[in-house]
């Protein structure tokens, strides 16, 4: 049995899930943490952190420095940045790094339909993966987490039709088709965990949901928590896809937010992938969640 992996170094660490990943790891005396960070990077990091800064293209001598000695390395990087990844990947070869966990957090990119769909978003991230499974050979181990979508941030941003401040939702095609998703400190308790028990989790996705939920069930949970009723808007799921791939032809990548909340919406692309993939939630040893409970919380945030 190989042991734990507790020597970690963060990539994208000042990002929408690195401050996540960031605490969880930082909260553990048994993993000793560092930061790879960009020069142009405007993100401020705990004090007791070391930050290996490197120029924007990451070159490999900088990249060496900050690997060296380093058990794994765990990626949050933007999905524009993707592509820099392969050569991280082979430094890490290089330094002697045992585990890579790409950026894949999100959808189920291994879905053809939805890979079909959104390929821009997508194939980024399978590409990376099919890169580290030629590595496999060269001693270079790799984790890949499906978390659905960030479950504060689709709530916070709109990304999954909820306007909380005006109390307001946008239900695709009544809202009924479940989705799985994710809360942000359970998806850096994930990433830790698996990193205790490296040969349980090697080359391979690894799934997990903190619930699996409809857009009526949250709606209900989020009328429970306010005690008042919101507006409800029906969005014909056809009519919201075909716009989001319009405004991509157009080279508008904002269309890519309706595109990929069909995914997780309409059952057949993968967004319910919970309830036909065996998760890792027990394995990881993840706590049972409550949507009313995450609901609540993110009201307070």
């Amino acid at each position: 049995m190989s042991s734990p992996l507790t020597k970690v170094l963060l990539i994208g660490a000042g990002g929408r899930l690195g401050p996540s990943i960031l605490s969880i790891f930082d909260a553990d005396p048994r993993f000793t943490l560092s930061i790879l960070a960009r020069q142009s990077s405007t993100s401020n990091f705990p004090s007791h952190i070391k930050v290996h800064r490197v120029s924007d293209d990451y070159p490999e001598a900088g990249l060496l420095e900050a690997l060296k000695g380093q058990d794994a390395v765990v990626s949050t990087m933007a999905t524009t940045n993707l592509h820099q990844q392969r050569g991280i990947i082979d430094a890490a070869i290089k330094a002697g790094v045992k585990r890579f966990v790409p950026s894949e957090f999100g959808s189920d990119t291994v879905n053809e339909r939805a890979m079909a769909l959104l390929p821009q978003y997508f194939k980024g991230k399978k590409d990376t993966v099919d890169y580290l499974k030629t590595k496999e050979k060269e001693g270079l181990t790799w984790s890949a987490f499906v978390t659905g979508p960030f479950f504060e941030l689709g709530m916070t941003t709109g990304f999954m039709g909820f306007n909380l401040q005006e109390r307001r939702v946008s239900l695709i095609n009544g809202g009924k088709d479940t989705w799985s998703t994710t809360t942000m400190p359970t998806i850096g308790l994930a990433v830790k965990n698996s990193l205790l028990i490296p040969d349980k989790t090697a080359n391979q996705y690894i799934f997990i949901d903190s619930f699996t939920v409809s857009q009526s069930q949250v709606l209900a949970s989020f009328e429970k928590a306010t005690g008042k009723r919101w507006d409800v808007e029906q969005v014909d799921a056809e009519a919201m896809k075909n716009g989001g791939l319009e405004k991509l032809k157009k080279g508008d990548f904002s269309g890519a937010m309706s595109v990929i909340r069909y995914i997780n919406c309409v059952h057949g692309h993968g967004g319910n992938y919970a309830e036909y993939e065996k998760t890792a939630n027990g394995l990881l040893s993840l706590p049972k969640e409550s949507l009313d409970e995450a609901v609540v919380n993110v009201l307070k945030e």
